[in-house]
């Protein structure tokens, strides 16, 4: 299953200290950035959403979040 943007931010910002921003790099292309509590970017930006939800359901409590969509 495929989560929208907006459960995948949700599950970050109620799972963990984190939140997802969407935004566009030097060439203008659409990306999505890991942001912790303090503002900073964490690692690289994504430029899928699919890699975004790859390594978010990492994160147990965000796998478990994210599950009850699938019902």
């Amino acid at each position: 299953m495929t989560y929208t943007f907006q459960q995948l931010n949700d599950a970050c910002t109620n799972c963990t200290s984190f939140f997802i921003r969407k935004g566009k790099d030097e060439d203008g292309e659409l990306t999505y950035q890991l942001v912790d509590g303090c503002g900073e970017h964490y690692e690289d930006p994504f430029y899928e959403l699919i890699d975004v939800q790859d390594y978010v359901t990492n994160n147990q409590d965000c796998f478990d979040y994210l599950y009850r969509f699938n019902k």
